[in-house]
Protein backbone atom coordinates (compact mmCIF):
# COMPACT_ATOMS: atom_id res chain seq x y z
CA UNK A 1 0.00 0.00 0.00
CA UNK A 2 2.89 2.36 0.15
CA UNK A 3 2.87 2.13 -3.39
CA UNK A 4 -0.30 3.80 -3.54
CA UNK A 5 0.28 6.50 -1.25
CA UNK A 6 3.36 7.29 -3.66
CA UNK A 7 1.51 7.24 -6.53
CA UNK A 8 -1.21 9.41 -5.33
CA UNK A 9 1.59 11.74 -3.87
CA UNK A 10 2.82 11.95 -7.35
CA UNK A 11 -0.70 12.91 -9.21
CA UNK A 12 -1.02 15.59 -7.15
CA UNK A 13 2.08 16.84 -7.96
CA UNK A 14 1.34 16.75 -11.41
CA UNK A 15 -2.04 17.60 -11.09
CA UNK A 16 -0.56 20.97 -9.42
CA UNK A 17 1.65 21.87 -11.58
CA UNK A 18 -0.82 21.24 -14.26
CA UNK A 19 -2.96 23.79 -13.14
CA UNK A 20 0.13 26.29 -13.04
CA UNK A 21 1.42 25.93 -16.44
CA UNK A 22 -2.10 26.34 -17.72
CA UNK A 23 -2.33 29.45 -15.74
CA UNK A 24 0.97 30.37 -17.23
CA UNK A 25 -0.51 29.62 -20.63
CA UNK A 26 -3.87 31.30 -20.68
CA UNK A 27 -1.98 34.74 -19.39
CA UNK A 28 0.95 34.13 -22.43
CA UNK A 29 -1.49 34.41 -24.83
CA UNK A 30 -3.38 37.77 -22.96
CA UNK A 31 -0.15 39.13 -23.17
CA UNK A 32 0.77 38.24 -26.58
CA UNK A 33 -2.35 40.25 -27.84
CA UNK A 34 -2.00 42.93 -25.70
CA UNK A 35 1.52 42.83 -27.47
CA UNK A 36 -0.39 42.71 -30.78
CA UNK A 37 -2.85 45.84 -30.00
CA UNK A 38 0.00 47.96 -29.33
CA UNK A 39 1.70 46.90 -32.57
CA UNK A 40 -1.59 47.51 -34.40
CA UNK A 41 -2.50 50.70 -32.67
CA UNK A 42 0.62 52.31 -34.34
CA UNK A 43 -0.63 52.30 -37.97
CA UNK A 44 -2.20 56.09 -38.00
CA UNK A 45 0.66 56.98 -36.97
CA UNK A 46 3.07 55.31 -39.75
CA UNK A 47 0.38 56.40 -42.46
CA UNK A 48 0.87 60.08 -41.85
CA UNK A 49 4.68 59.59 -41.47
CA UNK A 50 4.29 57.63 -44.81
CA UNK A 51 2.95 60.49 -46.49
CA UNK A 52 5.45 63.24 -45.16
CA UNK A 53 8.21 60.82 -45.99
CA UNK A 54 6.85 60.37 -49.69
CA UNK A 55 6.18 64.24 -49.93
CA UNK A 56 9.92 64.86 -48.88
CA UNK A 57 11.33 62.12 -51.48
CA UNK A 58 10.10 64.06 -54.08
CA UNK A 59 12.58 66.60 -53.46
CA UNK A 60 15.34 64.00 -54.85
CA UNK A 61 18.27 62.25 -52.51
CA UNK A 62 20.65 65.32 -52.44
CA UNK A 63 19.36 66.59 -49.17
CA UNK A 64 19.77 63.43 -47.12
CA UNK A 65 22.35 64.85 -45.70
CA UNK A 66 22.06 63.69 -42.49
CA UNK A 67 24.45 61.18 -40.83
CA UNK A 68 22.42 58.19 -40.33
CA UNK A 69 22.17 57.93 -44.36
CA UNK A 70 26.42 57.86 -44.71
CA UNK A 71 27.46 55.11 -44.99
CA UNK A 72 31.25 54.72 -43.19
CA UNK A 73 33.87 52.25 -43.35
CA UNK A 74 32.74 49.26 -41.00
CA UNK A 75 35.64 49.32 -38.45
CA UNK A 76 33.66 48.76 -35.57
CA UNK A 77 30.15 47.57 -35.78
CA UNK A 78 27.25 47.58 -32.79
CA UNK A 79 24.81 45.07 -32.23
CA UNK A 80 21.49 45.36 -30.16
CA UNK A 81 20.49 41.73 -28.63
CA UNK A 82 16.85 41.79 -27.88
CA UNK A 83 15.87 38.69 -25.60
CA UNK A 84 13.50 38.13 -22.26
CA UNK A 85 13.21 39.00 -18.57
CA UNK A 86 12.33 35.88 -17.57
CA UNK A 87 12.54 31.97 -19.15
CA UNK A 88 10.07 29.40 -19.23
CA UNK A 89 9.74 30.21 -23.27
CA UNK A 90 11.29 27.17 -24.80
CA UNK A 91 14.19 27.58 -27.07
CA UNK A 92 13.43 31.17 -27.35
CA UNK A 93 16.78 32.29 -26.16
CA UNK A 94 18.86 29.58 -26.97
CA UNK A 95 17.81 30.71 -30.43
CA UNK A 96 19.24 34.26 -30.18
CA UNK A 97 22.03 32.60 -29.17
CA UNK A 98 22.88 30.26 -31.78
CA UNK A 99 22.26 33.39 -34.35
CA UNK A 100 24.59 35.42 -32.65
CA UNK A 101 27.05 33.02 -33.15
CA UNK A 102 26.35 32.34 -36.44
CA UNK A 103 26.79 35.80 -37.36
CA UNK A 104 29.41 37.50 -34.95
CA UNK A 105 32.51 36.73 -33.71
CA UNK A 106 33.83 37.21 -30.07
CA UNK A 107 36.16 39.57 -29.59
CA UNK A 108 34.71 42.48 -32.12
CA UNK A 109 31.98 44.52 -32.25
CA UNK A 110 29.99 46.55 -29.24
CA UNK A 111 26.87 44.86 -28.03
CA UNK A 112 24.30 46.14 -26.05
CA UNK A 113 21.09 44.15 -24.81
CA UNK A 114 17.48 44.48 -23.97
CA UNK A 115 16.22 41.31 -21.00
CA UNK A 116 18.34 40.02 -18.15
CA UNK A 117 18.13 36.50 -20.25
CA UNK A 118 19.59 38.34 -23.37
CA UNK A 119 22.49 39.76 -20.79
CA UNK A 120 23.37 36.64 -19.82
CA UNK A 121 23.84 34.70 -22.92
CA UNK A 122 26.12 37.71 -24.47
CA UNK A 123 28.17 37.84 -21.35
CA UNK A 124 28.51 33.83 -21.62
CA UNK A 125 29.44 33.76 -24.75
CA UNK A 126 32.51 36.17 -24.13
CA UNK A 127 31.17 39.09 -26.48
CA UNK A 128 31.81 42.44 -25.40
CA UNK A 129 28.70 44.26 -23.52
CA UNK A 130 28.46 47.89 -23.48
CA UNK A 131 25.16 48.06 -21.59
CA UNK A 132 21.97 46.79 -20.77
CA UNK A 133 18.76 47.18 -20.45
CA UNK A 134 15.54 45.91 -19.26
CA UNK A 135 11.62 46.89 -20.68
CA UNK A 136 8.22 45.84 -19.35
CA UNK A 137 5.76 43.65 -21.39
CA UNK A 138 3.94 46.80 -22.34
CA UNK A 139 7.06 48.70 -23.88
CA UNK A 140 6.62 52.05 -22.99
CA UNK A 141 8.26 55.00 -25.13
CA UNK A 142 9.73 56.39 -22.00
CA UNK A 143 11.27 53.34 -21.58
CA UNK A 144 12.70 53.22 -24.68
CA UNK A 145 14.32 56.47 -24.61
CA UNK A 146 17.41 55.22 -22.84
CA UNK A 147 18.33 52.69 -25.02
CA UNK A 148 17.45 54.88 -28.30
CA UNK A 149 19.37 57.72 -26.79
CA UNK A 150 22.63 55.74 -26.03
CA UNK A 151 22.63 53.59 -29.46
CA UNK A 152 22.11 57.29 -31.41
CA UNK A 153 25.20 58.82 -29.42
CA UNK A 154 27.88 55.60 -29.80
CA UNK A 155 27.00 56.28 -33.71
CA UNK A 156 27.21 59.69 -33.87
CA UNK A 157 30.44 59.84 -31.98
CA UNK A 158 31.63 57.31 -34.49
CA UNK A 159 32.49 53.99 -31.59
CA UNK A 160 30.13 52.35 -33.91
CA UNK A 161 30.12 52.66 -37.61
CA UNK A 162 26.94 50.32 -38.06
CA UNK A 163 24.01 48.99 -36.24
CA UNK A 164 22.57 45.37 -36.30
CA UNK A 165 19.74 44.35 -34.54
CA UNK A 166 19.31 40.48 -33.32
CA UNK A 167 15.75 39.55 -31.98
CA UNK A 168 12.84 37.05 -32.86
CA UNK A 169 9.63 37.68 -34.81
CA UNK A 170 6.65 35.48 -34.69
CA UNK A 171 5.49 33.68 -38.01
CA UNK A 172 2.50 32.59 -36.41
CA UNK A 173 1.60 31.52 -33.31
CA UNK A 174 3.32 28.35 -33.28
CA UNK A 175 6.25 29.52 -34.87
CA UNK A 176 9.28 32.10 -34.38
CA UNK A 177 12.12 33.25 -36.45
CA UNK A 178 15.30 34.74 -35.10
CA UNK A 179 16.52 38.05 -37.43
CA UNK A 180 19.44 39.76 -37.94
CA UNK A 181 18.06 43.51 -39.00
CA UNK A 182 20.57 46.35 -40.34
CA UNK A 183 19.07 49.72 -38.54
CA UNK A 184 22.21 51.99 -39.36
CA UNK A 185 23.19 53.43 -41.90
CA UNK A 186 19.84 53.95 -43.79
CA UNK A 187 19.57 53.55 -47.28
CA UNK A 188 17.01 55.79 -47.80
CA UNK A 189 13.64 57.53 -46.81
CA UNK A 190 11.66 55.73 -49.49
CA UNK A 191 12.69 52.52 -48.51
CA UNK A 192 12.50 53.01 -44.85
CA UNK A 193 8.95 54.04 -44.88
CA UNK A 194 8.67 50.89 -47.46
CA UNK A 195 10.14 48.49 -44.39
CA UNK A 196 7.89 50.12 -42.51
CA UNK A 197 4.75 49.97 -44.16
CA UNK A 198 5.38 45.54 -45.20
CA UNK A 199 6.16 45.24 -41.37
CA UNK A 200 2.75 46.81 -40.33
CA UNK A 201 1.08 45.47 -43.41
CA UNK A 202 -0.06 48.32 -44.66
CA UNK A 203 -0.80 48.72 -48.94
CA UNK A 204 -0.77 51.87 -50.72
CA UNK A 205 -3.97 52.30 -51.31
CA UNK A 206 -3.89 53.14 -47.72
CA UNK A 207 -1.97 56.22 -48.00
CA UNK A 208 -3.51 59.23 -48.97
CA UNK A 209 -2.66 60.67 -52.55
CA UNK A 210 -1.65 64.23 -52.61
CA UNK A 211 0.22 66.00 -55.61
CA UNK A 212 0.38 69.61 -53.88
CA UNK A 213 2.89 71.69 -53.62
CA UNK A 214 4.49 71.11 -49.88
CA UNK A 215 5.93 74.67 -48.44
CA UNK A 216 8.06 72.96 -45.55
CA UNK A 217 8.76 74.52 -41.97
CA UNK A 218 11.24 75.35 -40.63
CA UNK A 219 13.09 73.85 -43.74
CA UNK A 220 13.33 70.98 -45.23
CA UNK A 221 16.99 69.89 -44.06
CA UNK A 222 15.04 70.47 -40.17
CA UNK A 223 12.58 67.98 -41.46
CA UNK A 224 14.66 65.35 -43.00
CA UNK A 225 17.04 65.36 -39.18
CA UNK A 226 13.49 65.10 -37.53
CA UNK A 227 12.42 62.28 -40.02
CA UNK A 228 15.42 59.92 -39.80
CA UNK A 229 15.78 59.97 -35.64
CA UNK A 230 11.82 59.32 -36.09
CA UNK A 231 12.87 56.00 -38.52
CA UNK A 232 15.71 55.24 -35.73
CA UNK A 233 13.00 55.24 -32.84
CA UNK A 234 10.58 53.65 -34.69
CA UNK A 235 12.80 51.14 -36.45
CA UNK A 236 13.99 49.96 -32.65
CA UNK A 237 10.55 50.25 -30.88
CA UNK A 238 9.44 47.65 -33.88
CA UNK A 239 12.20 45.72 -33.27
CA UNK A 240 11.17 45.39 -28.92
CA UNK A 241 7.30 45.00 -29.71
CA UNK A 242 7.79 42.24 -32.21
CA UNK A 243 10.32 40.55 -29.62
CA UNK A 244 7.84 41.04 -27.05
CA UNK A 245 4.92 39.38 -29.09
CA UNK A 246 7.36 36.28 -30.20
CA UNK A 247 8.23 36.32 -26.33
CA UNK A 248 4.51 35.36 -25.37
CA UNK A 249 3.98 33.15 -28.32
CA UNK A 250 6.86 31.05 -27.15
CA UNK A 251 6.22 31.08 -23.66
CA UNK A 252 2.73 30.04 -24.28
CA UNK A 253 3.41 27.20 -26.68
CA UNK A 254 6.04 26.34 -23.87
CA UNK A 255 3.61 25.87 -20.94
CA UNK A 256 0.63 24.56 -23.43
CA UNK A 257 2.98 21.79 -24.14
CA UNK A 258 3.99 21.61 -20.65
CA UNK A 259 0.54 21.19 -19.55
CA UNK A 260 -0.33 18.39 -22.27
CA UNK A 261 2.57 16.77 -20.71
CA UNK A 262 1.63 16.83 -17.52
CA UNK A 263 -1.60 15.63 -18.27
CA UNK A 264 -0.89 12.84 -19.88
CA UNK A 265 1.84 12.00 -16.81
CA UNK A 266 -1.37 12.30 -14.81
CA UNK A 267 -3.36 9.63 -16.80
CA UNK A 268 -0.54 7.10 -16.67
CA UNK A 269 -0.42 7.66 -13.09
CA UNK A 270 -3.54 6.88 -12.62
CA UNK A 271 -3.39 3.89 -14.49
CA UNK A 272 -0.52 2.57 -12.18
CA UNK A 273 -2.43 3.83 -9.25
CA UNK A 274 -5.62 1.65 -10.19
CA UNK A 275 -3.75 -1.28 -11.36
CA UNK A 276 -1.97 -1.37 -7.95
CA UNK A 277 -4.91 -0.62 -6.08
CA UNK A 278 -6.75 -3.58 -8.35
CA UNK A 279 -3.64 -5.71 -7.57
CA UNK A 280 -3.57 -5.17 -3.42
CA UNK A 281 -7.42 -5.58 -3.23
CA UNK A 282 -6.95 -8.98 -5.23
CA UNK A 283 -3.97 -10.05 -2.73
CA UNK A 284 -6.10 -9.37 0.35
CA UNK A 285 -9.27 -11.34 -1.39
CA UNK A 286 -6.41 -14.24 -1.93
CA UNK A 287 -5.31 -13.81 1.80
CA UNK A 288 -9.10 -14.31 3.12
CA UNK A 289 -9.84 -16.86 0.85
CA UNK A 290 -6.18 -18.77 1.96
CA UNK A 291 -7.23 -18.28 5.75
CA UNK A 292 -10.80 -19.21 5.33
CA UNK A 293 -9.91 -22.53 3.99
CA UNK A 294 -7.39 -23.34 6.51
CA UNK A 295 -9.85 -22.38 9.24
CA UNK A 296 -12.10 -25.30 7.47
Amino acid sequence: MKGIREIKARIRAVGSTSKITRAMQLVASSKMKKAQTIAIGGRPYILALSEIARDVSRLGPKLLDHPFFKKRESKNYGVLVIGTEKGLCGSFNQNISKKLVENFHVGSGRFFTIGKKATQLVSRLGFNLIADFSVSDRVELCEMRPIIELLRSEYMSGKIDSLQVVYSRSINPLMQEQVVSNVLPMSDLVSEIDALKKRMKISEDEIVQDVREIIFEPNVEDIVNKLSQIFFCQSIYRDVLESKAAEHSARMLAMKNATDNADSLAKNLTIEYNKARQAGITSEIIEIAAASSNGD
